[in-house]
């Protein structure tokens, strides 16, 4: 029997936090949620999530600060990385490749997108996507 993925989202977004926990819990995926940087450190540490989905602009610890904390403790090598941001820079890229970052997204995405990223970076198959369900 194989565990349930974890993944922690970061992101100052409510509307989109839960967003995506609702996608990703309907998914199969066991959701944690993290307003700021230095929340999102402590879940890593503590809950050890396969995915960590963070926003570049992260409020008091942004996404690059997290990601070099994470990398000095060690707590990013089970660890898969998604970055996200209304504007992804090449720059911003490539700092993100070098911090082990497996894939970046721009903002706003389909939730559809986001499930076939998470699915490849936890090895899984894509989940089947919800059918629209009318009740007459």
């Amino acid at each position: 029997m194989s565990r349930t993925p974890r993944i922690l989202v970061a992101d100052s977004d409510r509307a989109l936090l839960e967003m995506l926990q609702i996608r990703l819990d309907l998914a199969g995926y066991e959701t944690l949620l993290a307003r700021t940087g230095p929340v999102a450190l402590d879940l890593m540490k503590v809950a050890r999530p396969s995915v960590l989905i963070s926003e570049i602009q992260l409020p008091e610890l942004d996404g690059f600060g997290l990601l070099e904390e994470l990398r000095l403790s060690h707590d990013l090598d089970c660890c898969q990385v998604m970055m996200m941001a209304r504007r992804l820079a090449p720059d911003d890229v490539r700092r993100a490749a070098v911090l082990g970052v497996k894939t970046c997204v721009a903002k706003p995405f389909s939730g559809t997108d986001m499930l076939d990223r998470v699915a490849k970076l936890t090895h899984r198959n894509a989940p089947a996507h919800p059918k629209a369900v009318v009740w007459v």
